[in-house]
């Protein structure tokens, strides 16, 4: 039943943590959706503003490059101040054969100062222009591009492109102009209607230019549709978007101002489409979502019995040692993450019982280790040390012998013979880790087995240390009853056995013992310690 409630709990885990993602992640994307499929859709109308606008200045640029250079023609001014029949043939020639670059079939026409046309490419009726905006502006002499006006000749929508004619003095005498028919753009800006929304082209006062839902009588009652007047009336700057209501339906208007001209390119998508997309997104992410938590469900089944199974299998080996059942087998989880490597922990640990049996054997004086105990340790803190040795990291081994402690025996007695050795293990302690071996390995000798050493001058911090508690342990008020001669080795430098560690350190111990006692040495000290 436990293992069960430990996979169920797990199971219940694995499927939360990929489930309550899963949500927030639907939830997210959905609302991303629209501001990604709303700001999209203002990125791609902009474009599309961005093609008509360049259209648009193209074919300005075009016919005011044609005039541009037609009205510095000498010929032309001459002609101005002095009209004469065989001048006008020239001039009629010269304009017609500028006007065959554009091959639209549109006019060119040449306007004296008095708003009278003086030459008409199309050959109809001369007609005074001295009332209309692009005469007017024209003669300030500026270039200028009309709004949409009715032709005069035709009755036609037309827009017009004047240039002045500028003489010696800077005045402006007269004026060339081109007549720009308004089905050609129209054609233009229904290529880029996608049919989710549609494209207008606007003059500055609000007028139809073009209109890609509408692709008859052009320049007609079109010219004098006001509905969008509206949406320039909320456009305070050159380019950008807007929800507003047209029609009774909310539309997302972009738009964009020609610089040439100062019109107006606004693309209209109405809100509907850009919900369907939603929608249609949201149904394709529920159905792929459903589809993913099957498989994430089916993934933290498989996940719950791949992670709960050696948990149960090193559990059931863990009570039957506490149950003190000795005949456990090695496990067998082969696995290169953190249950592989409890596992292996486990092995070790069964191994390291087996082989050491270190079951609290304890100096029943001192309550330090015993000797079996201490040697025990050692060879397992050395095999330990053998197997992840570092360049940087060493273990110290240290002999302790009491100084003068036969004297106090004879002396004193052995009852306050113990009492030293009891309060000299006291303050041992006192000054090592928790997990650093300390043992009487017998009479007035101790070892200290220190591992994961990073430097030198720790070993000899100890030793200084052990050195002032011999030499000040007081007892009953008294000093100076005993001191430690100290010897040391250091693995790997002095060995990586117990046997050649101990004989090292016992050297050392006799090194000192012969100089003088009440000291520290070790072969690796340059010169000696005390």
């Amino acid at each position: 039943m436990e293992n069960k409630g430990i996979r169920f709990q797990i199971f219940l885990l694995f499927s939360i943590m990929g489930i309550v993602p899963f949500v927030i992640l639907v939830i997210v994307v959905a609302y991303n959706s629209i501001n990604e499929l709303e700001s999209n859709t203002k990125e791609t109308s902009l474009l599309k503003n961005a093609i008509v606008s360049e259209h648009v200045s193209n074919l300005i640029e075009k016919n005011r490059c044609v005039l541009d250079t037609l009205s510095l023609n000498p010929h032309i001014l001459e002609y101005i101040k002095d009209p004469t029949e065989e001048g006008r043939k020239h001039i009629a020639e010269l304009m017609l054969n500028s006007n065959e670059i554009f091959n639209d079939g549109n006019l060119m026409a040449l306007t004296g100062s008095n708003g009278w046309q003086l030459i008409r490419t199309d050959n109809s009726t001369l007609v005074n222009l001295k009332r209309r905006r692009h005469f007017i502006e024209g003669m300030r002499g500026k270039p200028y591009v009309s709004d949409i006006i009715s032709s005069m000749s035709t009755g036609k929508m037309i827009i017009v492109l004047s240039v002045p004619i500028i003489d010696d003095s800077g005045k402006a005498v007269g004026l060339l102009q081109r007549n720009y028919d308004l089905s050609a753009l129209q054609a233009f800006v229904n290529n880029y209607d996608t049919g989710d929304g549609y494209i207008i082209v606007l003059d500055r006062v609000g007028r139809v230019i073009s209109h890609s839902e509408k692709n008859s009588n052009i320049g007609t009652d079109i010219a004098v549709d006001e509905t969008y007047k509206k949406v320039l009336n909320k456009i305070y700057n050159t380019n950008g978007a807007m929800l507003i209501t047209l029609n009774n339906e909310k539309v997302l208007a972009t738009y964009s101002r020609n610089i040439d001209t100062g019109w107006m390119i606004i693309t209209v998508l109405p809100y509907h489409f850009i919900f369907g997309k939603v929608y249609s997104q949201a149904t394709i992410l529920l159905t792929v979502g459903l589809l993913v938590m099957i498989i994430g469900v089916a993934l933290a089944y498989f996940l719950t019995m791949r992670v709960t199974q050696p948990i149960i299998e090193i559990t059931k080996a863990v009570d039957k040692i506490a149950e003190g059942d000795t005949s456990i087998e090695k496990l067998e989880i082969n696995r290169d993450d953190e249950l592989g490597k409890m596992a292996a922990a486990f092995n070790k640990l069964r191994s390291e019982r087996d082989n050491f049996q270190l079951e609290s054997e304890l100096d029943k004086l001192t309550e330090l280790f015993n000797k079996k105990t201490i040697e025990n340790l050692c060879r397992m803190k050395l095999k330990t040390f053998s197997e992840n040795e570092s360049s940087n990291i060493f273990m110290a081994f240290y002999i302790i012998d009491l100084d003068h402690f036969k004297e106090v025996n004879d002396i004193l007695g052995h009852q306050f013979g113990d009492r030293v050795l009891i309060e000299f293990s006291k303050e041992l302690k006192k000054i090592f880790r928790p997990n650093d071996c300390i043992g009487r390995f017998g009479g007035d000798e101790f070892i200290v087995i220190l591992d994961s050493l990073p430097n030198m001058e720790v070993v000899i911090r100890k030793a200084e240390q052990i050195k002032q508690i011999a030499y000040n342990l007081t007892l009953d008020g008294r000093t100076h009853f005993v001191s430690a001669s100290i010897g040391i080795a250091i693995a790997p430098q002095n060995g990586r056995d117990y046997e050649t560690l101990f004989s090292a350190a016992d050297k050392a111990l006799y090194h000192v013992k012969n100089n003088g006692k009440n000291g520290y040495h070790c072969s690796l000290f340059d010169n000696g310690k005390k």
